[in-house]
């Protein structure tokens, strides 16, 4: 548990000024509320045994003193509720936006790699869900937990001051049921709580990878089967949630319960010395109010204690996250390459990890102006190739250099950018044309993209649907296979890196477009390395310089 308090404290880091202050200002408000029950009650008892006192001797009685308190202590607890408010929902929303960011960025390297195995629903409820749940920390668990702690300390010190020990010997007794009401709560809720996210995960998951293959789903005939399956599932996941808030109710009952009993218990034991005028009759009654005003307090402490067993196990899944070693990049040097237009490979190799090497010992040279063909059979690491030179992939053994610098000595982000990649699998993202594009180059004008796009042959298409602001739609939905095709090769083209990388440019295209396209990219790109993998044995052969790969 010390772990995961210091986790999550190093994630509040920053934030501990606002925090202390949200704290002190949620104390400030529930001892206003207290106290404005505790003098009201005084205050009308006061008064009206004063009034009875008014046939015999005169009675002195200050109205205007207790009338003031109250007043003010009206206005302090809606004042200092405001800014209790504004003040920790203001950290902790910027504590959120500094988890999510370094959460993404912790993602991102690791990614192809350790994380390789987990679904993108997966990150997806890392990133979302588990970070919502981390917001309830210190809001609904931390802050509500430590006023109650401190509310308690005031209570005992108070009932010991008014009423002497064995009140506050009660009270203490009192407490130490809660406590181990809420400690019973918390440890019942564990297995539902791990279940509910066990679920939660995989529902997002599965809908995840549903909608991606929406489609299929909808060809094959699947909806009907899915909509059961979801039904079934959802219905588990509202049985676990009406287990879980049963447990919260029951035990928020026998809280509440026992502060009024508490406060009934007082009255009984000041009965006594009131009698024996040890204790006047309205301080004894303000004292009854203000154990009655806490139970407002505990209000928020069944579902702060049944929610930590959450919080701790999303702080674990998070830490294991982030601490998960990074792999070494391809390019972790220091060192800018120019561009010379020579790449050169010697001795190349790469394996996945666990599985024999794809390719060794490789050579190969590309020049600008020489396009280069790799071909070889599905499963020989053509693809996989392409990602080394660009700097996706570490290599095994072996040595990559481009202009006139060893890649391992290059720095990663210089590298990258003199190559650009158009992958096999091609990835539009919802938005327009425009935004699209631009994800290559983001200062690029609106002629640079229509250029780039007419030597994709895609410019016509464009304009009869409206120009660069057309919406393509999630992942592309708009755009025809071929269609997307081209527009992820215009992005390639715009990027004007001088190393550009092909892996199956023509998939989904006619033979008479994919054959125009191949002379426009061979005219066009003659003065960059151009590299190109192709199943398409006219287009190898056309090609100055070719590579072979083997299974």
């Amino acid at each position: 548990m010390a772990d995961r308090i210091t986790w999550l404290r190093h994630q509040f880091k920053g934030e501990g000024p606002r925090l202390r202050n949200a704290g002190l200002l949620a104390l400030i408000t529930a001892l206003a509320a207290m106290a404005l029950l505790g003098l009201s009650g005084w205050f009308i008892s006061a008064a009206a045994l004063a009034g009875l006192a008014a046939g015999g001797p005169a009675v002195a009685f200050n109205l205007l003193v207790p009338s003031a308190g109250i007043r003010a202590l009206a206005v302090g607890r809606t004042v200092s509720r405001y800014f209790e408010r504004l003040v920790s929902h203001d950290a902790t929303f910027h504590v959120m936006q500094r988890l999510r960011t370094q959460l993404f960025a912790a993602i991102l390297p690791r990614i192809p790699g350790p994380l390789s195995s987990l679904s993108s629903g997966h990150l997806l409820e890392r990133l979302l869900g588990d970070v919502e749940r981390l917001e309830n920390a210190w809001l609904g668990q931390g802050q509500p937990a430590l006023v109650a702690t401190a509310t308690a300390v005031v209570l005992l010190l108070a009932g010991f001051w008014i009423a002497g020990p064995v009140a506050a010997l009660a009270m203490l007794a009192g407490f130490i049921v809660m406590f181990l009401l809420l400690r019973r709560l918390s440890k019942v809720s564990t297995e539902p709580l791990e279940q509910r996210a066990r679920q939660r995960e995989q529902l997002r998951g599965d809908l995840v990878q549903t909608l991606h293959g929406l489609p299929d789903v909808l060809a094959y005939g699947l909806r009907p089967s899915l909509l059961e399956q979801w039904r079934r599932r959802l219905a588990d996941l509202a049985g676990l949630e009406h287990r879980l808030a049963l447990r919260h109710a029951i035990t928020q009952t026998l809280i509440q319960s026992l502060m009024q009993w508490l406060a009934v218990a007082m009255l009984l034991i000041l009965i006594t010395p009131v009698r024996q005028e040890m204790i006047d009759a309205p301080m004894a009654l303000a004292l009854m109010l203000l154990v009655l005003a806490a139970a407002e307090v505990t209000l928020p402490l069944a579902q702060a204690w049944q929610g930590w067993p959450d919080t701790r196990a999303t702080v674990t899944r998070l830490d294991t996250l982030t601490g998960t070693p990074i792999p070494p990049p391809a390019a972790c040097g220091s060192e800018i390459p120019r561009a010379d237009g020579h790449l050169r490979v010697r001795g190349l190799s790469f394996a996945w990890p666990g599985q024999p090497a794809l390719f060794s010992g490789l050579d190969l040279q590309a020049r600008a102006g020489v396009p280069l063909a790799i071909v070889g059979p599905s499963g020989s690491g053509k693809s996989t190739l392409l990602h080394c030179l660009m700097g996706l992939q570490r290599i095994s053994a072996g040595e990559i250099r481009f202009g006139g610098v060893s890649q391992e000595r290059a720095d990663s982000d210089a590298w990258r950018q003199c190559f650009a990649l158009l992958l096999q699998q091609q990835q539009l993202f919802t938005g327009t044309l425009r935004d699209n594009l631009r994800l290559a180059r983001p200062d690029a004008n609106d002629e640079r993209l229509w250029q780039v796009l007419e030597q994709a042959r895609l410019a016509d298409l464009v304009r009869q649907r409206g120009g660069l602001d057309h919406w393509i739609g999630t992942n592309g939905m708009h755009l025809s296979g071929g269609q997307g095709r081209r527009l992820s090769l215009a992005r390639v083209l715009l990027r004007d890196s001088p190393v550009i990388l092909l892996d199956e440019p023509f998939t989904g295209l006619e033979p008479a477009t994919a054959d125009a396209l191949f002379d426009t990219l061979h005219s066009t790109l003659n003065d960059r390395v151009l590299i190109m993998v192709t199943h398409d044995r006219r287009h190898a052969e056309r090609m100055e310089n070719q590579l072979v790969l083997d299974v």
